[in-house]
């Protein structure tokens, strides 16, 4: 059985992690690392790879082609989640004030997340599982607590 730490990724540190933002990137960085040396399973939902996309290119101005190799690259290191028609349903009735936030977490919860690491904590108050933004998350794990 793996008993590696489930971390969920939300959209704001895919987009940290491949547009490469330079306030951000270093602590993400080191997250994905952990990841790639099978310290701990990221899982990322399949929405958050379309709305990537969009501002990847809308407001980072990278071409497509950059885009989709990075993608094909990062796709490789993490189990991609599905926003269903349940994820939808639970999303509809849940406390979440954000309807995309709400299918993030459900998505994260059905593929058996422990955390979700972001940079919008109060996105995720109606969350059961901690939410760490990058650097807390690192912090807690170099102290063994979780």
């Amino acid at each position: 059985m793996d008993d590696r730490i489930n971390v969920f990724i939300d959209t704001n540190i895919l987009i940290d992690y491949l547009a490469r933002r330079k306030t951000f990137f270093e602590a993400v960085a080191l997250i994905i690392q952990l990841g790639k040396k099978k310290k701990c399973n990221l899982q990322v939902s399949s929405l958050s790879f379309a709305t990537a996309s969009f501002i990847m290119q809308a407001h980072y101005k990278m071409r497509h082609d950059d885009i989709v190799k990075r993608f094909a690259n990062f796709v490789k290191l993490c189990n991609v989640t599905t926003v269903d028609s349940q994820a939808i349903d639970e999303s509809l009735t849940s406390l979440f004030d954000d309807f995309e936030d709400a299918m993030q977490y459900f998505s994260a919860t059905r593929e058996g997340a422990d955390v979700i690491i972001t940079r919008n904590k109060t996105d995720f108050n109606a969350s059961q599982l901690p939410i760490y933004e990058p650097q807390e998350f690192l912090d807690v794990l170099l102290s063994g607590h979780q």
